[in-house]
């Protein structure tokens, strides 16, 4: 049997490519490094999309949980 509480999807997916959807039009991809309870996300090798249009890239990015509307691994 899966489980598929939130956090235990989030766990099986550190290390693998998500998306995360953010408030305001923006959207990270990258590798799921961390998370905490909160949904403070730790991310590598991110793309940053806004309004579907590719703006930048980082090495890291610290995602505060209030901004996350979903994560999609």
């Amino acid at each position: 049997m899966v489980d598929n509480r939130p956090l235990s999807v989030l766990n099986r997916n550190i290390g693998n490519n998500v998306i995360v959807e953010l408030k305001y039009g923006k959207e990270y991809r990258g590798k799921l490094s961390g998370y905490d309870p909160h949904l403070n996300l730790v991310m590598e090798d991110v793309k940053e999309f806004i309004n579907g249009e590719k703006n930048k890239e980082m090495e890291k990015a610290l995602v505060r949980g209030d901004n996350v509307i979903y994560v999609s691994p």
